[in-house]
């Protein structure tokens, strides 16, 4: 039967606008090719090499326990490696009950060769360091700093480039049996591979298998978005001709193995088969074992799926799956497929391990760019002072510590916004910022709670408004505020410029006539406000300002209380600068900026001024001691914290911000705990804030740390603690304290009498 006249011409008009259309879009096609062979190009390896940023090298010194600072972890976190004697290659150590010898790897940051180090122990202690073959001693030999992040391109990533030809065979076999098969004999795109996949998914009803080719893979991961649409497909199938054109096959398969992502550690993208070689197993290529090469090459089709450190089993499964490819492909024998499918995946780091300290990091960049006021140049080189073994522990002890604050009262998980923390670590002298945890977890939230939140202190402001009175106690002698000076808890009312303010204590009790030492041991607000006032607002202010307190504070009596908004790092400096005897240094990230020649760029020279006497610091570290050992921080002794510590906690109004910051004569820790959305936590300090400094100090802080030095000009005097007076024999109760020199009480208690000796040194003027 013959068609309609107008239904032919119908048909005929629809055929050749079809083909019009092939052709177009055949033409656009060419085209679009013709662009891209002008544009497109693989990455070379010494292409945009990454910004390197390194932590703190650890210092070998007399007095190192071996078991406190981690020693051993430090040098299996660097690929140091524990064999049998003689140690023959830089990276071995050998270890044993009197010494530690290891063959350091060279410094090129130090201009220092490949070395032996021997350590000398006893009971575990360092006693001393020889190095070279004449075992000659040494004061300065340091392990080379360890890396701890990548940037390449405004993003956190490491990649070790390895050309093709120092591939091992294994690896490249096991990649294209599972990636590519075909992929000597095609052009980029195979259609055997998309008709197999295009079956295999039609037959089991869903996307279970890809056609893509090795160079589709990689001209979509270097060019284009992951968005799987039509158009995107056509893009990479056109960019993989492309390729296949102007690249020969060996360095389209190199530029794959060293660009192809391979999972996650921590914030930092691992690119590139060797990097994950090392990030993974600790090892390099050519030492790996055919399962290993296997889990690699497996981990391709998914790295996030499929990375041990984040399902051992589904790694395993999918490792199993590579190795049964292999042994049908005859790669692998039926003995050796047996012997590497009952091997268990191992890898050498936990996930925690390998997070990387991306509020640190980000805290870091800041401050370089800040400083130098320009981008930082592509092959850099930052050396950071930041201790992965304390950023390790701080990162565990916040993420335990509010998981347990979370079980024991279920209301802190009601709402949608997690309960959040934030801890930081200084080293006290130098104001190195050893750990820095901005909050729970960087993906969910890239907001640094440790720099950036503001929140009120609280009662962490106390120990600056007797310090305050302590320094201006210098000139008035025996009338000033003193350690033993007797203080009023009574109801009494301030004006503040908006109405009379009456303060009140945190029981809402008051204790009468309390000695200085008692009312911040204890925390009492009254006390703590009767001697700001007595002391001024502008001589407070100043004292505050001097220890890096910023942003606005208070025009009235309640910053005596914390009402002023202060970031944790700032806190925790002003009480490192307590710890250093008075002198504040700013906190520090960065030693050094290098540039890929190896010339140093710029480092951050350290910003520090005696902000108070070493006197007056000191008297507040006698009653921070006081606090830890007595007061309101005692609870830190309960949960194992050894040592000569320092401390106080903060409760803001409302219970929106819980505090602690502690210090040693080293250290200086400061934690908080909070809601972003400032709603109450309902809990003190003490028991937010402190179980998690305890269990961090607890792991920093040696019970042989030593004491706090007393600076000169200090006398000690036994006191009556009910009259702040001088103790007799007769006192019922008697307390040593110090004094700066001159403002020592010098009248023997008038209330419980006097003994015949005291007396006599009374009436003859002797001390």
């Amino acid at each position: 039967m013959q068609l309609p006249m107008t239904t032919r011409l119908v048909i005929r008009r629809g055929i050749i606008l079809f083909l019009g259309l092939i052709g177009a879009g055949a033409v656009g096609l060419v085209i679009y090719g013709l662009l891209l062979a002008s544009s497109l190009s693989l990455p070379k390896s010494d292409e945009h090499p990454p910004l390197l940023i390194y932590g703190a090298p650890f210092l070998f010194q007399p007095g190192t326990s071996v078991s406190e600072s981690g020693l051993i972890g430090r040098l299996h976190r660097l690929g140091y490696r524990l064999v049998p004697p003689p140690i023959k290659n830089p990276g071995e150590y050998l270890a044993t009950d009197d010494t530690i010898e290891i063959y350091l790897h060279p410094q090129e940051e130090n201009h220092a060769p490949a070395r032996m180090v021997t350590l000398v122990l006893a009971q575990g202690v360092v006693t001393e360091v020889r190095s070279g073959p004449d075992g000659l001693a040494e004061s300065l030999v340091s392990l080379e700093p360890p890396l701890i992040s990548g940037m390449r391109a405004g993003s956190r990533q490491m990649r070790e480039w390895i050309p093709l030809s120092r591939m091992p065979s294994s690896v490249i076999d096991t990649v294209l049996a599972v990636e590519d098969r075909r992929f000597f004999s095609h052009v980029g795109i195979d259609p055997i591979a998309i008709g197999r996949a295009l079956w295999a998914n039609v037959t089991r009803g869903g996307v279970v298998q890809g056609g893509s080719t090795i160079t589709q893979q990689l001209a979509k991961n270097l060019f284009y978005s992951p968005q799987r649409t039509m158009g995107r497909k056509l893009k990479e199938s056109v960019a993989a001709l492309v390729l296949e054109m102007k690249y020969r096959k060996e360095e389209i398969l190199e530029s794959y193995l060293n660009e192809i992502y391979l999972g996650q550690a921590g914030s930092v993208a691992i690119y590139g088969v060797g990097e994950a070689a090392h990030r993974y197993f600790g090892k390099s290529l050519d030492e790996l074992a055919i399962e290993e090469v296997a889990l690699l090459a497996g981990m391709i089709k998914g790295p996030n799926s499929y990375a041990p450190t984040k399902n051992v089993e589904h790694a395993t499964h999918r490792r199993d799956v590579v190795l049964r490819r292999l042994r049908e492909d005859g790669t692998l024998t039926e003995e050796g497929w047996k012997l590497a499918v009952n091997r268990p995946v191992q890898v050498t780091l936990s996930q925690d391990v390998l997070t990387d300290a991306p509020y640190f990091i980000d805290y870091l960049l800041r401050q370089v760019e800040e400083g130098t006021g320009l981008g930082i140049p592509e092959g850099a080189k930052i050396y950071s002072t930041l201790d992965p073994m304390v950023q390790e522990l701080a990162t565990e002890s916040l993420q335990n510590g509010l998981a347990k604050l979370e079980a024991a009262y279920p209301e802190l998980k009601e709402g949608d916004r997690p309960l959040q923390g934030a801890a930081v670590v200084l080293a006290a002298k130098t104001g190195h910022v050893l750990a820095m945890v901005g909050g729970r977890d960087y993906r969910a939230s890239q907001f640094n709670r440790a720099v950036q939140a503001r929140r009120q202190a609280g009662s962490l402001v106390k120990p600056f408004v007797y310090l305050a009175a302590f320094e201006a106690g210098r000139e008035q002698g025996t009338t000033g505020h003193t350690l033993a000076t007797l203080l009023l808890d009574e109801p009494v009312t301030f004006e503040s410029g908006v109405g009379p303010w009456s303060p009140q204590n945190y029981d809402r009790q008051f204790h009468g006539q309390v000695s200085l030492r008692s009312a911040l041991e204890h925390s009492y607000n009254v006390p703590a406000v009767r001697v700001a006032h007595q002391i001024g607002l502008p001589t407070l202010r100043n004292t505050l300002r001097s220890f890096g307190f910023q942003g606005p504070l208070a025009e009235n009596l309640s910053i005596a209380l914390g009402s002023s908004s202060v970031a944790l790092l700032d806190i925790t400096s002003a009480y490192g600068g307590l710890a250093n005897g008075g002198v504040l240094t700013r906190p520090l990230a960065l030693y050094k900026l290098v540039g890929e020649s190896g010339d140093q760029l710029w480092s951050l020279l350290p910003d520090r001024h005696q902000a108070v006497s070493p006197q007056a610091a000191y008297l507040v570290t006698s009653l921070l001691k006081g606090v830890v050992d007595r007061g309101t921080g005692a609870k830190a002794r309960a949960f194992g914290v050894l040592g000569p510590v320092a401390g106080k906690t903060g409760t803001t109004d409302g219970y929106r911000d819980a505090w602690f910051v502690g210090y040693t004569p080293e250290l200086a820790i400061g934690v908080w705990v909070g809601f972003d959305d400032e709603r109450p936590i309902k809990l003190t300090g003490s028991q937010a804030a402190l179980p998690i400094w305890s269990e961090l100090a607890r792991r920093l802080i040696s019970q042989d740390t030593p004491d706090f030095e007393m600076p000169s000009g200090m006398v000690q005097r036994e006191i009556d603690p009910k009259t702040g007076q001088l103790a007799t024999s007769q006192c019922p109760e008697k307390t040593p304290e110090v004094f700066i020199a001159g403002t020592e009480p010098t009248v023997y208690c008038e209330i419980h009498g006097g003994g015949l000796w005291e007396r006599l040194k009374q009436t003859f003027g002797f001390s």
